[in-house]
This record gives structure tokens, C-alpha cells and sequence, in this order.
């Protein structure tokens, strides 16, 4: 594996979202979960549903077969705080298997989903006998115990203009590994998006958007940000 490979899988692994390339980036593929989405229970859900409220503990797990489902902390003020973005062939949830304590998020579909509802005792009993369901929650469960710690150092040891260039850093090795080229990478994000993922206000985030474009690091319009220079942006992000 190159060095630039390895990178990708870095931070890919560390980015906020979790869907099939950061399962390939382990050696996993959602297909086997195909010969078992009969044992689930097929749910459509429309964009802006929602399908966990905090406090909840819905006695199982989903399996997205398609969609984004984005988890999120509400704080008492209102403020969101987006904690994951979960996409195609990525489980949801899955923790409620394992423990009986009230869930501290909401989930919330952000795209057209075709989601599969497994029970509890139905994932119990699918981990008994196919070590490698089991292999993909444990594995799934480790990545995004890493992505959380990652938060974490962003708020403990990062300012605000870090913790943007990271984000943003993450997403350019995600859209790369996914075809995009380095340069000029495009990502579809709001200033909104990116305060509710920073956990930082609106105003905050659009200034210090407004000096990294001065920099000519990036620019934007309306909802999609462009990366101009990605070794700066892995600078001010890691620097």
C-alpha cells in the first residue's frame, strides 16, 4: 500500500462520514448483510424523518441499504451538534443491541432511505452463527469510536479555523478516494452544516471561511465548498 493510499484510509476513517468506503478502506463489504435483510423488517423513510429521539433505546439496529441518516447531540439551548453521517451499507444504531441505556442523540434521515430494522435478539442470533456480521459491527463500532476520539482532540486542542480545515481535509480524502481529483475538489456543504458539525455558530464559521478564501485555500457559493489548495488546508488544519 503507498503512503498516499494510507492516508486516504487515515482520514477517511476519521471523517464524519461513515458509509461503504470506509467499510472497503477495512476490508469490508455491506453485501453480507444481503442474504439477511429478509429477517429485517423494510422501512421507507423520506428526508427530515425521524427515526431515534434522545432518551430512546429502540431495542435493536437499522442496516442502511440506502440514504444518509446523520446523528446528532441537541444541546438545551437548541444547538446541534452532528456527530455522524451514515450512508449506504453502514449499520445505525447498533450499540442499542448491546446495552439497555437510553440513547443521548436523534437520528435523522437526510435523504430518501431504504432502511432494514433488525431486533435485537435477530442480531444476537445472526452473531452466533456468522462471524463475519459480527466482525463488521465490531469493526464498525472501532472506527467510530475513532472518529469520536478525533472530535473529541478537535475540541480539547484545536480553535475553530483547525477544526474547519480538518473537517474539510477528511472530506478532500474522501471525495479523492472516490474519484475526485486533489485539485479543485468539490464538497457539498453549507456554513450551517459545518457549524452543526463544529458545534461552533454560523457567523463564526463564515469568517473564518472569508479568510481561508482571502488565502485563496478554497472558495464558495451557495452550498458547496471548493478546495484550491489542499497541502495548505492539511497545513493550517495539522499545524
Amino acid at each position: 500500500m503507498t503512503d498516499k493510499a494510507k492516508e486516504l484510509i487515515e482520514f477517511i476513517t476519521t471523517s464524519i462520514i461513515f458509509d461503504e468506503i470506509t467499510l472497503a478502506s477495512e476490508g469490508l463489504s455491506s453485501s453480507i448483510w444481503d442474504k439477511y435483510l429478509k429477517l429485517g423488517c423494510r422501512m421507507m423513510k423520506k428526508s427530515g424523518d425521524n427515526i431515534v429521539r434522545p432518551g430512546e433505546n429502540f431495542k435493536g439496529c437499522f442496516f442502511i441499504k440506502k440514504g444518509k441518516v446523520k446523528m446528532n447531540f441537541i444541546g438545551k439551548d437548541g444547538a446541534t451538534k452532528i456527530v455522524s453521517i451514515m450512508g449506504n451499507g453502514a449499520t445505525f444504531g447498533e450499540q442499542f443491541v448491546f446495552h439497555t441505556q437510553p440513547g443521548l442523540f436523534e437520528g435523522i434521515v437526510m435523504s430518501d432511505s431504504e432502511l432494514y430494522f433488525f431486533s435485537r435478539e435477530t442480531i444476537m442470533e445472526l452473531c452466533k452463527k456468522d462471524f463475519e456480521i459480527s466482525l463488521f459491527i465490531l469493526t464498525s463500532q472501532a472506527i467510530k469510536s475513532r472518529m469520536l476520539a478525533v472530535q473529541l482532540e478537535d475540541t480539547c486542542v484545536r480553535n475553530i479555523m483547525q477544526n474547519i480545515c480538518r473537517i474539510l481535509y477528511s472530506f478532500c480524502c474522501y471525495e479523492e478516494n472516490n474519484g475526485q481529483t486533489s485539485a479543485g475538489i468539490s464538497i457539498l456543504l453549507t456554513h450551517e452544516d459545518l457549524a452543526n458539525m463544529i458545534g461552533a455558530h454560523r457567523v463564526t464559521i463564515t469568517k473564518n471561511l472569508n479568510k481561508l478564501k482571502k488565502l485563496k485555500i478554497l472558495n464558495y457559493k451557495y452550498e458547496k465548498v471548493t478546495i484550491l489548495d489542499t497541502r495548505m488546508l492539511k497545513e493550517f488544519a495539522f499545524n
